[in-house]
């Protein structure tokens, strides 16, 4: 929600898709994988420490340590292990490939949206100037480094407060969730009531409150990777911040076309629109 993936996604489906059906399916799959690759990966790690007499801390890596260098060395160690290799890192590309579509499909829409523009014309003004300041940012020797502060900051800070504002705005500013409920329950399989609202408006903006709050005391408490400070404050809490500013200024342009803001009109029973 925060990213904006799943907003953007929802709408280029059909008004008659069945979302909460979907949004379970999504959830539960994923969340599913995950906890089955933790599991393969903390087993793997132990079985790497014991084999080596040594503590898991010291074998365990995270994020491009785990990809890169923990993974490998398990997969050397696995029977067929040139041909998992191959099925990993393949599927490693895949995942990346579309994380990026996603990702970045978000500002082509939004942009495309607010000027009018074609998708040629949006995914053009949006890929060109990421690719230019992706090379000059992550191309060089420190660029790891770099890229490790600004997804720290921005998905720590930056996005879970997207999400926050988002869900507290929509609940009780906008007080939209009545509508929304409506509209998914005419076709979801699954019906919405006080327990999804409860779950939005209290529950996950209560939840990622406190992880805000720890990762602010933490990152206050010491520095983050042990990187120098003028790095955390340029790549870090500057780009956080800057994310937000920019987002909040290009919100104030005017739109091109106002009937992109109007609701669409609610469904009539038996007649299809």
């Amino acid at each position: 929600m925060g990213f904006g993936i799943m907003i953007t996604y929802a709408s280029y489906v059909d008004r008659k898709t069945d979302m909460t059906g979907s949004g379970l399916v999504v959830g539960f799959a994923n969340s599913g994988f995950e906890l089955l690759a933790g599991i393969g990966v903390f087993a793997a790690l132990g079985f790497m420490a014991q084999a080596q007499g040594v503590a898991v801390s010291e074998v365990a890596e995270s994020g491009v340590g785990l990809a890169f260098i923990a993974f490998p060395a398990i997969i050397s160690e696995a029977p067929a292990g040139a041909l998992i290799g191959v099925l990993f890192f393949g599927s490693l590309v895949i995942a990346g490939l579309t994380s990026l579509i996603s990702v970045i499909e978000v500002v082509i829409s939004a942009v495309r949206d607010k000027f009018a523009l074609s998708r040629v014309a949006a995914t053009l003004a949006v890929s060109v100037p990421a690719a230019l300041i992706s090379l000059a940012l992550f191309s060089s020797t420190s660029g790891l480094h770099v890229l490790d502060i600004l997804d720290h900051f921005i998905n720590q800070f930056g996005i879970l407060l997207v999400a926050v504002v988002s869900m507290l705005v929509m609940t009780w500013g906008l007080r939209a969730l009545p509508l929304l409920a409506d509209h998914l329950n005419r076709r979801g399989t699954v019906k919405l009531g006080t327990w999804w609202r409860a779950l939005i408006g209290v529950l996950a903006p209560i939840a990622l409150i406190y992880v805000l709050v720890e990762a602010l005391r933490a990152d206050l408490a010491e520095p983050y990777g042990g990187f120098p400070t003028w790095m955390l404050v340029t790549f870090g809490w500057a780009a956080a911040a800057g994310v937000i500013v920019v987002g909040f200024a290009l919100a104030q342009l005017p739109w091109r076309d106002r009937d992109a803001l109007r609701d669409p009109e609610p469904e009539t029973e038996g007649v299809d629109r």
